[in-house]
């Protein structure tokens, strides 16, 4: 198998991908030098996460995030960069 493919699992516990993603967000907001974010994972978010995560984690992955200020856009794509341990600049 090529190691630079990406691996593609499907979710079966719901529940248990937003407890890690909470954990992973309560991670981020208890490191220092990282300003806390105040989110509410609901479903659509969370696929969202999970749609950046995989982009971010492919090699030179990239994407155009449209939508409206306020949406989550940023804050999402910081937890996805959070959890692919990446920086925002």
């Amino acid at each position: 198998m090529n190691e630079n493919l990406p691996v593609y699992d499907d979710v079966h516990d719901f529940d248990r991908l937003r407890e890690f993603l909470n954990d992973k967000l309560s991670q981020h907001n208890n490191t220092p030098r990282l300003t806390p974010m105040n989110l509410v994972l609901f479903k659509d978010a969370i696929s969202h996460v999970c749609r950046i995560y995989r982009i971010l984690s492919i090699k030179r992955g990239h994407a155009f995030l449209v939508g409206v200020g306020g949406s989550g856009r940023h804050s999402l794509t910081k937890l996805a960069a959070y959890i692919c341990i990446m920086n925002v600049f």
